[in-house]
């Protein structure tokens, strides 16, 4: 559990801390081989996914009036997409969004793909693998897109970083792939804007990052990260169409945040963290909890593609290691977490304290 400590409380300890410490003190030197090391050991054979240019073929699913798959729940809606004009969309907004939040390390590349008719009781299984099927030798990843809307309440779409061993393509051997229903290209509802977040987030399992801020009951809560409610942005920013960005772990797991630019703390530590999604800098703070599990600090701002969020700070998330796989990544806090520590605010979790000194330096202590 999280709990917030007053800010006038702690402000004469904090500038103490500030003053003696400077940029960073570690309590110790010892670098034990933790969750956190297992999960970066885990995640580097397939870095290669988020790094470079990806040809990602497009590929439309139809699926047919009265289709009794579940999934699309009997909805009558059925949209005119061309894999070409969806390619030429993606291309624009989508590949923007990876240039940006890599600091141009990754750059996906859209091309058309085909068409896949569905049986009546056929559903995106059946695109996905109808797609990956006819996929060209030279695709590194296929995006299929239904032309029928899912049903809610089941998720709108899904992806899959495949297999990080095989060679870069094609597709059809590595299985890397992501699927989207159609309704977010309803020129009735969006016009000739469509969100594209949902494509942003599917494509992100393809680079092999995990959700964050899921509840038990499988809803998106957090605002924080692309891999958790991608819509987030529009709640406060109705223009929006691309997800926010995401966040430090991911950019470890892609390779884009290297292990340089992050403190693990083997005891009080001070440090000051640049933004997360900047491209230089420590920018992540790694707090050791047990043989599983570890907590991630880091600092948000309120621009780019976070411009949604009230005000810069420090988040919180506590991340649980299995077999050496991140399997829940959790922020700390009160949905959507939007709420970021400020100067002068502390919290305590999973046996540490965390506070931030008026002038941003964090000081984290083993409780």
């Amino acid at each position: 559990m999280l709990h917030i400590v007053a800010r006038g409380a702690v402000a004469a300890a904090m500038l103490l801390t500030a003053a003696c410490s400077g940029e960073m003190v570690p309590s110790s030197t010892s670098a034990p081989i933790g969750p956190f090391e297992r999960a970066v050991a885990q995640a580097e054979p397939g870095r290669w996914r988020a790094n470079g240019t990806d040809v990602v073929e497009v590929w439309v699913c139809h699926v047919p009036n009265g289709s009794t798959a579940a999934e699309y729940g009997g909805l009558p809606l059925r949209l005119p997409l061309a894999p070409a004009l969806l390619a030429s969309v993606f291309q624009q907004q989508v590949s923007r969004y990876f240039q940006t939040i890599s600091h141009g390390r990754y750059s996906p590349f859209f091309t058309a793909g085909g068409e896949v008719a569905l049986g009546a009781a056929e559903g995106s299984k059946e695109c996905v693998d109808r797609a990956l099927e006819r996929s060209s030798a030279m695709g590194d990843v296929v995006l299929a897109v239904a032309d029928a809307e899912q049903a809610p309440p089941g998720p709108g779409g899904f992806g899959s970083g495949g297999n990080v061993t095989a060679a870069r393509r094609p597709a059809q051997a590595t299985r890397r792939y992501a699927y989207v229903g159609g309704a977010d290209f309803d020129r009735a509802t969006w016009g000739d804007t469509p969100p594209l977040d949902l494509v942003e987030h599917e494509l992100g399992h393809t680079l092999g990052w995990v959700h964050s801020g899921v509840s038990a009951a499988g809803e998106y809560l957090s605002a924080l990260d692309l891999m958790s409610n991608s819509a987030a942005p529009r709640d406060t920013k109705p223009e929006r169409r691309d997800g926010p960005d995401v966040l430090a772990l991911h950019r470890v797991v892609s390779g884009w945040l290297p292990i340089a630019d992050v403190v693990v703390a083997q005891g009080r530590t001070t440090v000051k963290l640049a933004t997360s999604t900047g491209d230089s800098g420590t920018r992540l703070l790694v707090l050791p909890v047990d043989d599983t599990h570890f907590l991630t600090v880091e600092r948000l701002p309120a621009d780019g593609f976070d411009d949604h969020l009230p005000q810069p700070g420090v988040a919180i998330h506590r991340v649980t290691v299995d077999a050496g796989a991140v399997t829940a990544f959790e922020p700390i806090g009160a949905a959507p977490f939007t709420a970021l520590l400020q100067p002068g605010d502390a919290a305590v979790s999973d046996g540490w304290t965390v506070r931030v000194a008026p002038d941003g330096a964090l000081t984290v202590t083993p409780t």
